[in-house]
């Protein structure tokens, strides 16, 4: 209910009451208690405002990012990078696991180290996996998967966070591909500065 002070501003209340019988069972009066719960709405409302800030910031976070349940690893939450990634909905991966999704051995894999880290207690890093997507074939992803506990200390979810290095990783894979031909080389091959100093040979 609201409430109007004398200076005409409105305030939330918090209404109890209790009707009273009287000794023929009929009811006499009724016992009421307001409560002022003007201060709890203006948390509560700070909460939600926060809550909604951390949600626009991990949804717009370019890095896929997953939670699951650590009983049975089943996806609780997945920002928009990960739909993106993976090639599926949000809709479609909530409740579901890792085998709904990737061949059986991959899954398998994700989930023994998923198990790893909630065996642990302690955050793990995945330099480099390999995982198929629905559109993007398969991608290179540098992970790293945390355990999270509750308020009493029990471990109840387990997040990753995903970063695609395919680029990278084939970049870096092209290069070393040049410098061993290069290096391998029948002729000499010989570089300089703009100076004329001789900065590499083969």
């Amino acid at each position: 209910f609201k409430l109007v002070h004398k200076d005409g501003t409105t305030f939330p209340v918090l209404l109890n009451a209790t009707a009273i019988k009287g000794p023929d069972g009929n009811y006499l009066m009724s016992r009421s208690t307001v409560h002022d719960i003007n201060e709890r709405k203006r948390a509560e409302a700070a909460l939600a405002e926060r809550e909604q800030f951390l949600e626009t910031v991990v949804e717009n976070i370019p890095d896929m990012i997953f939670v699951k349940d650590a009983g049975d690893l089943r996806f609780i939450s997945v920002n928009k990078a990960c739909e993106d990634l993976l090639g599926y909905s949000r809709k479609d991966m909530i409740g579901r696991n890792d085998r709904d999704f990737f061949p059986e051995e991959e899954a398998d894999l994700f989930a023994a180290m998923d198990r790893e880290v909630l065996a642990s207690g302690i955050a793990k890093d995945i330099p480099e996996e390999n995982i198929l997507t629905k559109d993007k074939g398969e991608r290179i992803l540098h992970t790293k998967k945390i355990p999270l506990r509750d308020e009493h200390g029990a471990l109840r979810y387990i997040m990753g966070i995903s970063e695609d290095i395919t680029e990278r990783v084939q970049s870096a894979a092209s290069l070393r591909l040049l410098a061993t031909v290069v290096e391998h080389a029948g002729d000499a091959i010989v570089v300089t500065d703009t100076q004329g100093n001789i900065e590499y040979v083969n």
